[in-house]
């Protein structure tokens, strides 16, 4: 599988300015290529994962076109400023539990976490700047642009017209310049410039969205307790009864919170949480006496058969290849 830079992000081969395209094929390769980013992603519906995923380095500057064929929910924080423009044809992504509109920029800063739903088949164009790059963008921003990041816990409002140039900006010159052996110096800063002042302007614009209802708020407040009382052992086996009671909401008013906020029932999270933690100790098993069945019944699962037929409806795989793929000796 080829490695490559995914992250909206790191400054890899600092002096090169480069196109890059890359296929993924497991989720968790897309974060171990994360550089300049701490992430963990748990995928939230069933399915063999793709990702196709095409870069623009100039200088200090990363753009990058990243697109997955299934949900997935991504937590972490970024090392640099990292500004992202989503493109959904299949639901609303989530920021932070908000959903987020074809009009909404995210935005995060060197240090700060992010929480993101993304639903499958969501293009996203991520665009990440360091040193000069982020003087020149907030400095081309003004104090609009200064205050805009000032609160980066909900999304930025830029207007739909202003994000499509920046996108087709970027497609377009990404077309271009994958016919080229390489990008010569006075064209990448050219390029650079157009972009920062192309997202500049597109970050100036557009009117503050409507405050969440106090239900909405309500609903994200109960997925909280419970994703927090779950996290807190996840092997415990749990009810639906036991959720709604710490959530302290009814079985509709859950049901529905999760829809909404995850894009899944109650009870498919769960299942997807164990599932995920499972492959995560699958994948870092490192000796031959390690046993799927060990690694199944340490995450509550307690019929083999079972947890196998979901583990491949959920990853393509049998736990045992996923283990085989870890070191060459498997019992199971």
């Amino acid at each position: 599988m080829r490695k490559a830079l995914l992250e909206c992000g790191a400054m890899h081969d600092a002096g090169q300015n480069y196109v890059r395209r890359t296929r993924l094929d497991d989720v968790l390769e897309l974060k171990r290529i994360a550089r300049g980013v701490n992430m963990d992603i748990t995928q939230l519906d069933a399915g063999p994962f793709e990702s196709q995923v095409v870069q623009l380095k100039i200088g200090d500057l990363l753009a990058s076109r990243i697109t997955s064929t299934r949900r997935l929910r991504l937590q972490g924080d970024v090392s640099f400023l990292t500004i992202a423009l989503l493109a959904s044809n299949s639901g609303s992504p989530r920021w932070r539990g908000i959903p987020v509109s074809p009009k909404d920029v995210l935005a995060a800063q060197a240090g700060e976490a992010f929480d993101l739903v993304v639903p499958p088949d969501v293009e996203s164009v991520c665009i990440s700047a360091i040193g000069d790059a982020e003087v020149l963008l907030r400095s081309v921003g003004g104090p609009v642009l200064a205050k805009k990041l000032s609160d980066t816990s909900m999304p930025i409002p830029c207007g739909s017209d202003a994000i499509g140039k920046i996108r087709g900006l970027f497609l377009d010159r990404l077309a271009d310049l994958e016919k080229q052996p390489s990008i010569p110096a006075r064209q990448a800063q050219e390029l650079k410039q157009a972009l920062l002042r192309a997202l500049a302007y597109c970050l100036r614009g557009g009117t503050p969205s409507a405050p969440a209802s106090q239900s909405s708020s309500r609903r994200l407040d109960a997925v909280h307790r419970v994703e927090d009382h779950l996290l807190h052992d996840l092997a415990i086996p749990q009810t639906i009864r036991d959720l709604c009671t710490v959530a302290g909401t009814s079985r509709r008013t859950l049901e529905y919170a999760f829809r909404e906020y995850f894009g899944t029932s109650p009870r498919q999270f769960v299942k997807a949480l164990k599932l995920n933690a499972a492959r995560g100790d699958l994948l870092r098993a490192n000796h031959g006496s390690v046993r799927v069945v060990k690694i199944a019944s340490s995450w509550g699962f307690s019929h083999m058969g079972q947890f196998a037929t979901d583990y491949r409806r959920m990853f393509g795989e049998t736990p045992s290849e996923t283990l085989r793929r870890s070191h060459p000796t498997v019992s199971v």
